[in-house]
This record gives structure tokens, C-alpha cells and sequence, in this order.
């Protein structure tokens, strides 16, 4: 691939840092451009948090070796009526993925590419869309839907994913979906293959056929990850909450416990 001077230009800002704008230009250039490799260590550091400390944070707790999350907020005057709105929204927009196979056209990508057989919640990624959201939600347009994998295999739509950048503060998160309502969370000390989208790399197992990469693998060290060749990411997509507008939680559409699940603190043998 030849680079245009515009495509340097963009990547030069990411390499400061300055990615909240400029990211899904860059990967739609790349993408197009049948730059894989490159795409893929891109996408990989846009992604990835390296440097953020959260044990001694206010207004967080430590759910699990993989789970940071946010604890629930006194209500404010309208928080309701906002995270309804943006329920109602999502809802209404989201229809037409009730088949997975809608998703796939429209540029929703599975996340991990291959999920563990007994994964139950997958989530469909779609990259541009999630790389919009470092800059703000759009409730007609989410970049993650949420899929249950029913007893025959099947896919249903049980909601979507928003996201926000790692660094975001606690009076940022709530300005998107208010805190006393919803309880955003980060995936923390996750083990994840090279490249980060490769199939192959991510069905492999450990010892004891657990998943050697993702949220539920028991992995959660750097030493151990990089000795199996993956990468380490301290914090993996950043902020997350999730809407299960199309399934019926116990406790409501923000539900944060619906569908989370994640091992203990151990490593294993490969």
C-alpha cells in the first residue's frame, strides 16, 4: 500500500494520542487501502489502555480479575427520564439486527471472532461506529449490539453496547448515561491474541480448554500472556455499559448483571 499524505497526517495525530476524531477515518482508509497488518496494530492500539490507575479510585469498585466497575449514583432531577429516552431510541433503531445476518451487512463484527462454544452473550462490534463513540453515544446507531445464544445455537438480539474512552471521568460517563441508573464498567487485565482479529489465534485453549484470550479466560497476568505470544491490555475498549432493550432482565434494561460472568484469579498451564 501506498500511503497518501493525508493517511500519514492521521496517523501522526494517533501516535499523540489525538484519536477520539480522527480514528475512523483512519481505519476506513486503511481498510480500504488493504492494509491489514498495519490496520490490525492500529486498531489494536486504539483500543488498548496500557497506562491508568483504578484501584484507589473514587466512585469505582473491583468486581472481578476482569471487571472494574462503577458504583450507582444518588438520582438526579430528569436521570430517568434521559436513560429512558435513550432506551427508547436504541430500541426502535435496533430492530432490523434481530437477524444476526442484517448486523453482518451493516458492518457488525463478531467480538472475540470466534466465541468459546459455551459463551452465551455475544457482542457484534461494529468498528467505526464504536470508534465514534470515544467522542459521543448515538443511541440510532451503537457500536456493539448484544446477542444470546440460545440451546440450538440460534442468535437473539437482546440489546447493545455503548462505550467511552478509558480516561473518561465519572461526570463524563454520567453525562451519557447517567450513573444513578445504569453502572458502567472495564474489562481489566485481559489477555487478547496477535493479530486481534485472527480467528485461529482465538479459539486456542489452556491446558484444561478454558479460553486462553478474553474476559473469561482465567489468564490475567502480563508475564504469562506475553509467554504464550498474546498481548496484554490493561483496560480493553474502554468504558461499557450495556441497554438490553429487546430482552426482559430481572432488574430492567440497565441491568448490568444480566448476561456478566467471569473466572477467578488464576493462571494455567498451556
Amino acid at each position: 500500500m501506498i500511503f497518501n499524505s493525508f493517511t500519514i497526517y492521521l496517523i501522526k495525530h494517533l501516535e499523540r494520542g489525538d484519536r477520539r476524531y480522527l480514528l475512523p477515518i483512519l481505519l476506513t482508509s486503511l481498510t480500504l487501502g488493504g492494509c491489514a497488518t498495519l490496520a490490525d496494530h492500529l486498531i489494536a492500539d486504539a483500543i488498548i489502555t496500557e497506562d491508568i490507575e483504578l484501584q484507589a479510585k473514587p466512585g469505582i469498585h473491583v468486581m472481578s480479575p476482569h471487571m472494574t466497575m462503577t458504583n450507582l449514583q444518588p438520582a438526579e432531577p430528569g436521570d430517568q427520564a434521559k436513560a429512558q429516552a435513550i432506551a427508547s431510541e436504541l430500541e426502535a433503531n435496533i430492530q432490523k439486527y434481530r437477524q444476526v445476518e442484517a448486523a453482518v451487512a451493516d458492518g457488525y463484527q463478531s467480538f472475540p471472532p470466534e466465541p468459546a462454544p459455551d459463551l452465551k452473550e455475544i457482542h457484534y462490534i461494529n468498528r467505526e461506529l464504536s470508534a465514534q463513540e470515544q467522542a459521543a453515544i448515538n443511541p440510532a446507531k451503537p457500536g456493539a449490539l448484544l446477542y444470546h445464544r440460545s440451546e440450538d445455537d440460534s442468535l437473539k438480539l437482546v440489546g447493545a453496547m455503548f462505550t467511552a474512552p478509558a480516561t473518561a471521568t465519572l461526570d463524563e460517563l454520567n453525562q451519557r448515561v447517567p450513573l444513578s441508573v445504569t453502572q458502567w464498567h472495564l474489562h481489566t487485565d485481559i489477555c487478547v491474541p496477535k493479530p486481534l482479529w485472527d480467528k485461529k489465534e482465538w479459539a486456542r485453549t489452556t491446558y484444561d480448554g478454558q479460553p486462553l484470550y478474553g474476559p473469561d479466560s482465567p489468564v490475567s497476568e502480563r508475564e504469562f500472556c506475553e509467554s504464550v505470544g498474546g498481548r496484554f491490555a490493561p483496560v480493553i475498549f474502554g468504558w461499557m455499559t450495556h441497554a438490553y432493550v429487546t430482552a426482559e432482565p430481572a432488574n430492567g434494561v440497565w441491568d448490568q448483571s444480566f448476561g456478566h460472568s467471569h473466572p477467578p484469579k488464576h493462571q494455567h498451564k498451556h
